[in-house]
């Protein structure tokens, strides 16, 4: 599995961007983003664009927990085109604040070289 951590821009109903720091996380399939920021800013901030249905998670820890999905604006990865209407799984996550997961990255043929902490684009 490869993890890496990199600056990503966010734009939700509100039409502003936030920039936040996502993990790159090619061990989770979907995308996470946390209901309460690091910096303190919260989703409300950023403003949902649409709301859709719970969604189960699994924690690394094997803990179960549910989420639910939702779409924003856009999100903007350094090196790639803008993504419209991006989808995330919405839950009171603590330690990142977005988890850019596999089938974003293999959509994008972003390949991870964590040795070097590198994302590769194509």
């Amino acid at each position: 599995m490869g993890k890496i951590v990199r600056e990503v821009g966010l734009i939700g109903s509100n039409n502003r961007q936030i920039k936040l720091n996502a993990l790159f996380d090619t061990g989770a399939y979907a995308n996470h983003i946390a209901e309460k920021f690091l910096n303190g800013q919260t989703i409300d901030d950023l403003g949902v664009f649409e709301f859709g249905e719970k969604m189960p998670i699994i924690l690394p820890t094997g803990e179960p927990l549910e989420g639910t999905t939702i779409k924003l604006k856009l999100l903007r990865i350094h090196g790639t085109d803008p993504i419209k209407n991006p989808s995330f799984c919405l839950w009171d996550m603590k330690m990142y604040d977005v988890i850019i997961g596999a089938r974003l990255m293999q959509q994008l043929d972003l390949t991870l070289q964590p040795s070097i902490k590198e994302i590769i684009f194509p």
